[in-house]
């Protein structure tokens, strides 16, 4: 009588010696290797790194100094401002319309250049004669931070060239004068002024005083015999004008110089404006530029084939160590990682190194040459933005440079190890 076979359960197989590795195990043998072949890793972080940090600081003084050239363009207000030549008739609504576009900084209205003048007598009634007189608001970029515009006809403000002439400080006592020709007779009115503040020889160097806009349209009223007197300082107001011979007129920015030029020329408004001086500092940036664009194509593409050419080399030197993981089951792609995580190592490293020689570049070169530079300028200077991207095309250019090593290294017959035993 046959007995049915016991069922004997199966052992589990054992693990294949053959079966796929993880890609963890690629790298971590990847940097094992580079440990074990440091001296070889040290030279080509530091080729790698005097390729890169000699960039590094050239773009550090290309952007350093344009940021520093355009920065005092910036902060210097007249390369901003846009001067309205001679007499115009400019009504309400062409101030409206203009100072809702996005590329004007400040636009105030301004009367006749022959009526903007006024005479000064300080407390000792020492004379000072034919002063300019200019209107000025809130967001005057003339005025320094910290300093208020006028917010009645009897406040002014003074240059410090002017105060110093006369010897006067916030809140000294100030007369001015408007003297005007009435049928033959000369006549005049004299005001008290309450001086609020100065304004740095920094910012307006010339003998000026800036006032409320309500004193100048009421000056000009008075000598074109429109208004008999100047005594109702208090009750001063320019919203009845309802046209204006200027303006003061201040662009956004250094690109919104060039957009409201355009734009008065078209409207057969003479202008005048800084164009020269900005573009010097455009043509400048842009010859900087290029050059920058060269240096780094050749620098880039030298960087790339000398980690390139070393990791195929060393691909080929490594033949025999490369074919014994395939044929222990490391998988094409891993194998193909390895030369990629050796050269992210080595980029990451030389980038570290080259950020520590610019950074001392830097610093040298903003002891010895910062000094020639007006304000808190930089002669050399990146922003982390400009680093994170110098970071980022250094790696994308190992990653590149270790590709065709990679490929080879992908491509290794197992057998070729039996083969050359």
């Amino acid at each position: 009588m046959r007995h049915p076979a016991p069922n004997v359960t199966q052992p589990p197989p054992h693990p294949d010696p053959a079966a796929p590795q993880s890609h963890w195990e690629g790298g971590r043998l990847a940097l094992l290797d580079l440990w074990h072949d440091r001296r070889a890793t040290l030279v080509l972080v530091l080729t790698v790194a005097a390729i890169i940090a000699p960039l590094m600081l050239l773009l550090g003084l290309k952007t350093g100094v344009i940021a520093t050239l355009r920065q005092d363009l910036l902060n210097d207000p007249r390369t901003r401002e846009v001067i309205i030549y001679g007499a115009h008739h400019l009504d309400r609504a062409w101030f409206q319309t203009l100072a809702r576009r996005p590329d004007v900084g400040f636009l105030l209205p301004r009367t006749r250049t022959i009526n903007a003048t006024i005479d000064l007598l300080d407390g000792a009634l020492r004379p000072a004669e034919a002063i300019d007189l200019i209107p000025t608001a809130a967001g005057d970029p003339l005025l320094p931070p910290g300093l208020s515009a006028p917010t009645r006809a009897d406040q002014v403000l003074l240059t410090q060239t002017l105060a110093k002439r006369l010897g006067l400080a916030s809140g000294a006592p100030l007369s001015g004068v408007f003297r005007r020709s009435r049928n033959g007779s000369p006549e005049q009115a004299r005001l008290a002024l309450e001086v609020i503040g100065i304004i740095p020889e920094a910012m307006v160097a010339r003998e000026a005083v800036f006032t409320h806009l309500a004193l100048l349209v009421a000056a000009e009223d008075y000598r074109d015999g429109l208004r008999p007197t100047l005594a109702d300082l208090h009750t001063l107001n320019a919203d009845t004008r309802l046209e204006f011979a200027g303006a003061r007129l201040y662009a956004r920015d250094l690109e919104g110089v060039d957009t409201l030029a355009a734009t008065l020329r078209l409207q057969g408004i003479e202008i005048r404006t800084q164009a020269e001086r900005i573009a010097t500092v455009r043509a400048f940036d842009r010859t900087l530029s290029f050059i920058l664009r060269v240096i780094a194509l050749i620098g880039l593409t030298g960087g790339a084939l000398a980690l390139g050419g070393a990791l195929w080399v060393n691909v080929g030197r490594k033949h025999r160590d490369l074919a014994l993981l395939r044929l222990f089951g490391f998988q094409p792609g891993t194998v193909l990682l390895i030369p990629l995580v050796q050269s992210a190592v080595i980029a990451a490293l030389a980038f570290l190194l080259a950020a520590l020689a610019y950074l001392a570049g830097a610093l040298a070169f903003n002891r010895s040459l910062g000094q020639n530079l007006a304000g808190q300028g930089y002669v050399c200077r990146l922003e982390p933005a400009h680093l994170a991207g110098a970071a980022a095309a250094t790696l994308l250019v190992a990653l590149i440079a270790a590709a065709a090593a990679g490929y080879r290294a992908s491509r290794i017959d197992p057998a070729e190890c039996l083969r050359d035993s």
